[in-house]
């Protein structure tokens, strides 16, 4: 500004100051409609807003029912799977036909059940079921092939004599015998 040197220093400072006092009200304008401007879209905002809130309000009671019958139905599920882990606690793992075909399986021709006794474990016990045999058998190697038979069968499994002995009277010729064998599951005998 080399033409302007001439100028008193008064007159280059008033318009300095003019030249900054126009810049800030033009940005005092440019910041004041960015104000007018953001207003207005917050207002589209809220607008939208309000509207949405109001379309979702008729929904609700509309879901309402569903959401109830949902809940209704959770707890009857709930309720079913409490009842069926009852019955599968309450029913033993063996049924006492299938043992008894399993035992009739195993046994020789010649042997002659006089009673069978199955004790079934405390519930929660670790240990299986036990069946006890007494009967008749013609001689020693028939009791001794009942005892290989049931050890041989998935179902038994520690299969012991408890006592054998020479029958006692007429009706009674032969061996009378007792044993007693671990009840497993088909499960338990596979995987030994």
């Amino acid at each position: 500004m080399r033409e302007l040197e001439f100028l008193p220093e008064d007159y280059l400072r008033a318009r300095y100051r003019r030249r900054i006092g126009f810049i800030r009200s033009w940005l005092l304008l440019a910041v004041g409609l960015a104000m007018v401007l953001y207003s207005f879209q917050m207002g589209t905002w809220v607008r939208d807003a309000r509207a949405e809130l109001r379309a979702l309000q008729g929904t609700g009671s509309a879901v309402e029912a569903d959401v109830r019958k949902v809940r209704c139905l959770r707890e009857e599920a709930r309720m079913y799977n409490e009842r069926i882990a009852l019955a599968e606690a309450l029913r033993p793992r063996a049924s006492v036909t299938a043992v008894l075909a399993d035992l009739v399986a195993a046994l020789p021709g010649a042997v002659r059940l006089e009673r069978l006794q199955v004790r079934w474990p405390a519930r929660g016990a670790d240990h299986p079921p036990v069946v006890r045999m007494e009967g008749l058998a013609p001689g020693e190697q028939e009791v001794t092939r009942t005892l290989a038979g049931l050890d041989a069968s998935p179902r038994f499994g520690q299969t012991i004599l408890v006592e054998s002995r020479l029958g006692e009277g007429p009706a009674a010729s032969g061996r009378t015998f007792a044993l007693e064998a671990r009840l497993l599951s088909l499960e338990t005998k596979q995987g030994e």
